[in-house]
């Protein structure tokens, strides 16, 4: 048996039983606290309508999707959910193919109940100031959970021993800003080799209470279900009901990828798409950054030997003609990882409502006005309470404070991208004005 071979047979181990772990603590979950079973009863019951923001990686759509979860009567993850889609073997390596994921198709009604059970039982609504005890240890196995897939290779024990160590962290005499910080203090005292630089987490918080610890190099291990940036949880409620209506709020950049097996999943539901484009240069160049900062690992291409080239750690998405482009230069490997994408979304999604990421960073009018677009589009409304929301996003997943035009003062020499005819013409389909390239953010 091939090295190939063997490591999807360990891989399809694995996430069988973390699959089976996951549907365990759920029933136990709902057993225990009544709030849990009311919210995932009605859920199901009620949520039949979605909206999938779509665009290319570091394309903004992540503070976007946050943003836009915030609107009254959104239902939102606190993270991406591809990592679903990899549990159940639909993302590379696992689906027999050398493609980023399963585009269509494989959708048994095992997996799609597995899929829509878990991204409803993932969404999380706003955050709790001053949990009580029985929260705090609800808290606990959001933790417990999440650690499974952050750290697959490494995490083996018990659930309900994790849920003691967070529970504990919590509970004592908390010294962190973010309560992150205890939890993964707690964490490595009771021996396990997690990292709090692998967590979106101010580096600096990271430095102070972690003053012992080397900033990491590489992927954070051989497994990868959770693309890093990991998060670090806040205790949250349960999403309440809202009328008029409550809406699935979904964002992960490999959706992309996957958009007719998005419609097929979502057989039966009200399906809303909002393409979140971001002019090639800006996009290009904050992939750059991913590639070289110790996050956004997403696949070990090592078992592929030679095919990767130097680049057997891969970030971001395996985009058409990969194979091709893996030992050539970084900033031509980046425009394709832009323009496959895009050029998906136009060819797969149905008649999506198109906003730019530039008028987010404008700030202001500007991106109240497209916020509001996007809730409008998405049957959403931002009431008094989420304003805040959109005026003052919280960072995520950043690598550089975020600033207009960066690209041109750290990279001038991406301009030459223009002149690739696929990057040229994805700027035309997306009414990119190449000749006004001086004036893009």
């Amino acid at each position: 048996m091939s090295d190939l071979s063997l490591e999807l047979v360990r891989r399809r181990e694995l996430f069988a039983r973390i699959r089976a772990e996951r549907d365990e603590a759920m029933d136990y979950l709902r057993e225990r606290f009544p709030d849990e079973r009311g919210y995932l009863d009605w859920a199901a019951a009620e949520v039949r309508e979605v909206t999938v923001v779509l665009g290319s990686p570091r394309g903004g759509t992540s503070v976007f999707k946050q943003v836009l979860g915030s609107a009254r009567g959104a239902l939102a993850l606190p993270g991406e959910h591809r990592l679903l889609f990899t549990l159940l073997g639909l993302n590379h390596p696992d689906h027999d193919g050398p493609d980023e994921g399963v585009e269509s198709g494989r959708l048994d009604d095992g997996r799609r109940d597995f899929l829509l059970r878990n991204l409803l039982f993932e969404c999380r609504g706003e955050e709790i100031t001053e949990p009580t005890h029985e929260e705090w240890e609800r808290y606990a196995w959001d933790w417990a959970l999440r650690l499974r897939l952050q750290w697959p290779d490494t995490v083996d024990a018990p659930l309900d021993e994790l849920v003691g160590v967070v529970r504990d962290s919590v509970l004592a005499d908390r010294t962190g800003p973010e309560p992150a910080l205890d939890v993964l203090r707690a964490l490595r005292g009771y021996g396990l080799p997690v990292d709090p630089y692998r967590y979106d987490l101010d580096e600096r918080l990271i430095r102070e209470y972690f003053p012992e610890l080397p900033v990491p190099t590489g992927p954070p291990g051989r497994t990868i279900v959770e693309i890093s940036p990991f998060l670090a949880l806040r205790p949250c409620r349960r999403p309440a009901p809202a009328q008029p209506r409550n809406v699935l709020v979904l964002k992960a950049s490999s959706d992309a990828y996957r958009i007719p097996l998005l419609h097929e999943l979502f057989t039966g539901w009200d399906v809303r798409e909002l393409h979140l484009t971001r002019n090639p240069l800006a996009a290009v160049n904050g992939l750059i950054d991913g590639w070289e900062h110790r996050s956004f690992w997403q696949h070990d291409l090592s078992v592929h030997g030679s095919a990767a080239g130097p680049r057997t750690d891969w970030n971001f998405d395996l985009c058409e003609g990969w194979q091709e482009l893996a030992a050539g230069p970084l900033p031509e490997l980046a425009a394709r990882q832009w323009t496959d994408p895009h050029r998906r979304i136009m060819r797969h999604a149905r008649s999506p409502v198109r906003l730019r990421f530039e008028d987010f960073q404008t700030g202001g009018a500007a991106r109240q006005a497209l916020m509001d677009r996007a809730a409008q589009a998405s049957g959403l409304d931002f009431d008094d309470a989420a304003r805040s929301a959109v005026e003052r996003p919280r960072l995520v997943n950043s690598t550089s404070a975020p600033a207009p035009a960066r690209w041109q003062r750290e990279r001038p020499q991406l301009r030459a991208l223009l002149d690739l005819p696929e990057v040229a013409e994805v700027c035309e389909l997306l009414d990119y004005d190449v000749r006004a390239w001086a004036q893009w953010s």
